[in-house]
C-alpha cells in the first residue's frame, strides 16, 4: 500500500510513490483551456489607418474631379450631371485612350453606400486611376 499501515506498532514508512493522476488531470484541464482561449485573444485586426494630410500629385495629365454632396448629388468639374451621363463619359475618355484620374470629393457626412457604389461606377466605366480629395487635418500645438 502507498500511504503506509495505519497501525501504529511499528515504524513509519515513508511513502514511495507519488500519484501523478490529479497533476495530469489538472495540466490537460489547462492545456484545453488555454487551446480554447488562445484564438479570442488574438481576434483583434491591428491597423493603421492613414491620416488625410497627403498632398496631390503634380504628373496626372488629365484630371476630372467628381464630386457627391451631402444630398447625394453628383456634379462632374462643378457641374451637376446623372450617373449615366457620368459614366457614358467615362467610357467616353477610356475608348479614346486617354483615361483619366478621377478625383473623388464626397461630403464627410454622406452615407458610406453612396461613395462606394459611385466608385463602383467608375470602375465599371473603365477607369484605373482613382483619387480621394481630403482637407488637411489640423495640426495640433
Amino acid at each position: 500500500m502507498a500511504f503506509g499501515q495505519l497501525d501504529r506498532g511499528g515504524t513509519p514508512q515513508p511513502m514511495h510513490e507519488i500519484n501523478v493522476t490529479p497533476l495530469v488531470d489538472v495540466m490537460l484541464v489547462l492545456l484545453v483551456v488555454f487551446i480554447i482561449a488562445a484564438p479570442l485573444l488574438t481576434h483583434k485586426v491591428k491597423l493603421n489607418l492613414p491620416k488625410a494630410s497627403a498632398q496631390p500629385s503634380a504628373t496626372v495629365e488629365k484630371r476630372l474631379v467628381v464630386s457627391l454632396t451631402r444630398d447625394a448629388q453628383l456634379h462632374l468639374d462643378g457641374q451637376a450631371i446623372s450617373q449615366e451621363a457620368l459614366r457614358s463619359k467615362l467610357q467616353e475618355l477610356v475608348a479614346k485612350n486617354t483615361p483619366p484620374t478621377v478625383e473623388l470629393r464626397a461630403d464627410g457626412e454622406l452615407a458610406y453606400q453612396h461613395v462606394v457604389r459611385l466608385m463602383a461606377l467608375i470602375q465599371n466605366a473603365g477607369v484605373t486611376k482613382l483619387s480621394f480629395i481630403t482637407q488637411p487635418e489640423a495640426t495640433v500645438r
